[in-house]
Parts: C-alpha cells; structure tokens; sequence
C-alpha cells in the first residue's frame, strides 16, 4: 500500500530534463543580445510598490527592488500610448525597456513587467521592443514555461500558510503536528561567482523541480530569498517521518545538474522545526527552524539538523550581537578574569591567563565560545583582541610581582599582518616590558597562509614577546606549526588531560608530546589539571607548567587570592 512518505523515500533519477523554468531562462539569456541591455528580468509589483524579481539574467541594478523604483516603472508603464514598450530612467544610473504582462486577479498584485536594463552610457538595439514584446506575449500565452506554474510562493504568502496550518491542527479533535523544513542551496554566491547568475538561476530551477518531485501530497513549498525555501508537511507528519523525508531531500543532490557547460555538483542544507513540540507560534516555529539550518551550515553543506531549546537559545543569543558587542568595546563593558598558571617542580605561580569575557545587559555572563566565535564571523575580532591585549598589559604593571601574562589573540590577524603593529603599539604605550608578554593563538581557527602566518609571528617573536599555541592537539595540523613556527610553549588541550591515568592510549599520546617538545626546545603547559593524579603524571613526565581547577579557578581580581602563592 503507497504512502506520501514511503513514497517520498523512493529513489529517483534526476536527470537534467530542460523543463519550462529552464527553457524561459534560456530564452532571457537570448534578450541579452536582441535587446543589447545588460540584465533582463521578469517582474511583480506587490501592493506596495516593491518589485519582487520573479527570474532574472544578469547584473541588476542594485536599487531595484525598492518602492520608488516601482513607482517609476509603474507611471512609465501607465504614461505610454498604444501598444509600444516604454522607457524609463532608473535613479542608479540604468536605463529600462519594458513590456506589461496579463496576470490573474491575485490579492495584492499590480502588475507584472517583462524588462531589460541598461547602464548609462549604453543603448539598447533598435529592435528591443518588438523582441521584448514578442517574448512578453510568449510568456503571457504560458508557452514559455508557464510562469505561474513554475513561480513559488514567496515569503508573504508562506507567513499566510504557515498560519492556516496551525489553524488547522489547532481544530483538530486530536492535536495533530506538522513540521516546518528550512532549505537552503549551498553556497549560492561562489555558485554566483563562478558560473554566472543565469546558470544559478538554471541550478535552482532543477532544485525546485527534484524538491517537488520527492515532497509528498499535501506539502507546501515557498521561495524566501536567497537561495533559502521553505517546506510546510502536512499535519499528521511525524518528526519520524520529517526526518526521513530531509534525507530524501537532500539526496536530490546526489546527482550533478547537466549544462552545456558539463556537470555541475551542488548540494542541499536543512534545518527543521516540528509544531508544537518546537515552538508554540509560527515565528518561533521559523527561529527554531533557521537556527537548526544555521548550525547544519557550521559543518559545511549537505547536512541537516533538528531543531532544540539550545540551539534556538543560542541563535537568538548571537542574531543581534553584533550591536550589543560593539557598544561593549565602545563602553568598556568587557572584563577579563585570570587563571593561573604553575611552575610544576615549584608549584609556584608563574604566570597568569587573561580570559576575556562579558556580561551582556539582559542576558547575564555570554559563553566565551558564543560571543568570541561570533566576533570572529562578523569581522569584529579584532576590537575585541585589542581590548584584552591593552587591558591585560595595564593590569600586569599593577602587579606586585612582574609574573608573566598571557592573552588570547585570534589568528585572523596574521593574514592582514597586522598583529606584531598591534603588539608594538601596546607595549609601548603601557610601558610593559616584552619579556613578561605571551601571546597565545588557538590552534581550533585557521593560520592562513604558512608564509604570510610564519611573516607575521617572527615579527612578534622579534619583539621579545612569547609565542605559544593554544588547544594544542585539537585543531590543524599541529606538528606542521611546530616545524614552521617560531614557538615557546605549547598548551595542551584539557582533552589529552583529562583521561591521564585512565587510557593507555591518552597516556601514551601525551608522553609522545612531551618528548617531542623537549628535542625541539619548546616548553609544555597542560590545561585543564583537575587531580593530583593528573598533576603526578604531568610533573614525572617533565610537563614544565600546568594550569586547572585544582590549581584555581578564573577570578576577576587578579591580584586576589591567586598572587599571594607567587
């Protein structure tokens, strides 16, 4: 007996077809030249005037899709005589030809326009408007691709369904739930960039047509933006059953789209949301949803994720960061606290770590990995470094003994060459001598390119600064830094730490280590030391420092209570 979702699980050959939505952008690319424009575009006017671009070719210009900008094509449309094209200039410097095409009575429509675009200083050919009209009419009869048909329903449109959705579940005499599946084409842009907009919009248009061949009867599926769409199940639909229909989806990538040009690879991400397990409205029901797909895409494409409490707390946490975090930089708000590390023949205090952290107004003490991760991605990571490396240079000089400090400094600086001037900078205007500084870079993020990293970090190494890997062991290519780079110390990841004592395998992994940093003259220190077994380990095995919770915990003062053991 066939079911949607057995049937949805069925394998299907998705071989390149040259449907209707294919051959309309084929027949755009032909205006290009007939027109002589340099973009052409199908477009609808909503209610309020805003173009919304239904299928383009080419570099559009980038006021388009504003309301003053459809007012213009609107009045130029309705200022002409008889049945010629009319013409327009665009505040952004392009000039417009454009043909208006029948619609169907839909709520909310004003019209919808067949163009071409020219910047200025070009002319369109003599013949534009009778091609663009012959070609307007093709559309209008549907022999071109059915345009209806093969449009999606956008984001407005997908808001009104996803409310009728919970109408309807709401009226059932047994609450029934459905789900809600966040897609998104996989880097989009380089797709953009490497092939062209028109093949974009081709590699789309095969998507759509292997979505609706796998969704199930009774599915609902919109366009909202950007490569990004959105599935709605219908109500009775599983989280079982959601699961195995998003694997069945993003098989539909399994097999490369076929162009003139050869096969081109892509590949499908999801987030997924179930109601009203998830989230209790509809825009919380999205979050959920666009929080799961944002943490699908952290792991690279063609992956998928449920939606949960903490993934939904998280992306709401770091949605409107950005503004919160520049004003902390702005306002001093950031504070450090210190750990400390230990001399483990002496098991005096050598040194202290600066860790950066920050409460946020409304939301308390923000994770280091949340607010540091999100700094990285948004390009502020450098107001953030600068802050803690300043701050912790000028809390080192009130001490009452000149211990070491050392302070977190993502590798992102090395590619633009700008961490050794920030150094310097510091160090001179704090007066602090350079001996007592280490810089420590993760060895969880990217150096960049070997040459311009290893440039860099002699740079800084020549100051008389320290250098020291950090988390060594879990992130890129340790043992090839350690062969370039111009090194003191490497920080032990608390993972290796941890299971001292208790796995052979770790026992015999963090000897390796040791023994290898010693020929090559570099100092260990092991994070994360939690017993005085782990410590026992460490110091028989020629570990020179080490740092953890049974040494002390982080604190805000650093001059209390961790100095008095120095």
């Amino acid at each position: 007996m066939s079911s949607p979702a057995r049937d949805a699980q069925k394998e299907i050959s998705h071989e390149y077809s040259g449907n209707s939505s294919d051959r309309r952008s084929f027949l755009f690319r032909l205006l290009l030249p007939a027109t002589g424009g340099s973009a052409v575009a199908l477009l609808d006017l909503s209610a309020s005037g805003i173009p919304s671009i239904l299928q383009s070719v080419g570099p559009l210009p980038s006021g388009l899709q504003k309301a003053s900008t459809g007012e213009i094509i609107l009045s130029s449309e309705q200022a002409r005589t008889g049945e010629e094209p009319f013409f327009c200039s665009l505040p952004d410097k392009f000039s417009l030809i454009g043909c208006p095409l029948p619609i169907s009575s839909d709520e909310g429509k004003r019209g919808r326009f067949l163009v071409a675009f020219c910047p200025s200083g070009g002319s369109f050919s003599a013949t534009a408007g009778r091609v663009l009209q012959d070609v307007a009419a093709e559309l209008a009869n549907g022999s071109a691709g059915h345009a209806g048909k093969s449009a999606l329903p956008d984001r407005e449109e997908s808001l009104r369904v996803l409310h009728q959705f919970m109408e309807r579940t709401g009226s059932l005499s047994r609450r029934a739930v459905f789900s809600l599946i966040h897609l998104t084409l996989d880097h989009l842009s380089l797709i953009n960039d490497r092939y062209g907009w028109d093949t974009a919009d081709l590699i789309l248009a095969e998507m759509i047509r292997r979505l609706r061949s796998v969704l199930p009867e009774g599915c609902f599926l919109s366009a909202i933006g950007g490569g990004h769409f959105m599935v709605l199940t219908p109500p009775g639909t599983t989280a079982v059953t959601t699961r195995s229909l998003v694997q069945t989806i993003l098989q539909i990538s399994r097999t490369p789209v076929l162009l003139d040009m050869g096969a081109i690879p892509f590949s499908v991400s999801a987030g997924w949301s179930m109601y009203p397990q998830d989230a209790e409205n509809a825009n919380q029901l999205i979050l959920a949803a666009r929080a799961a797909l944002t943490e699908a895409n952290r792991t690279g494409g063609g992956h998928e994720r449920r939606a949960s409490a903490e993934l939904t707390k998280t992306y709401a946490i770091t949605s409107n960061l950005e503004k919160d975090l520049l004003k902390a930089v702005e306002d001093n708000a950031l504070f450090l606290k210190w750990m400390p590390i230990v001399d483990t023949a002496s098991q005096k205090i050598i040194g202290h770590e600066a860790l950066l952290r920050w409460s946020r107004p409304g939301h308390g003490e923000v994770a280091p990995h949340l607010f540091i991760r999100y700094a990285e991605e948004v390009g502020m990571i450098e107001a953030l470094d600068s802050w803690s490396l300043r701050n912790a240079c000028l809390a080192a000089l009130r001490w009452s003994i000149p211990l070491r400090v050392c302070v977190n400094v993502s590798p992102v600086w090395l590619v633009n060459e700008r961490l050794a001037p920030l150094v310097d900078t510091v160090l001179t205007e704090t007066g602090l001598p350079p001996g007592r500084l280490q810089i420590e870079l993760s060895e969880c993020r990217p150096f960049g390119p070997s040459d311009i990293a290893f440039r860099e970090l002699s740079r800084v190494r020549a100051l008389g600064v320290r250098l020291a890997i950090d988390d060594f062991g879990a992130g890129y290519s340790s043992l090839e830094r350690l062969r370039i780079y111009p090194l003191d110390q490497i920080k032990l990841d608390r993972a290796f730490v941890q299971y001292l004592g208790e796995n052979m395998r770790a026992d015999e992994i963090m000897y390796a280590i040791l023994s290898l940093a010693r020929s090559l003259n570099i100092t260990c220190c092991a994070k994360g030391v939690e017993t005085e077994h782990q410590m026992a380990l460490l110091d028989a095995n020629g570990c020179e420092e080490v740092q953890g919770y049974l040494l002390g915990a982080p604190v805000r003062d650093s001059h209390v209570p961790h100095l008095a053991r120095a």
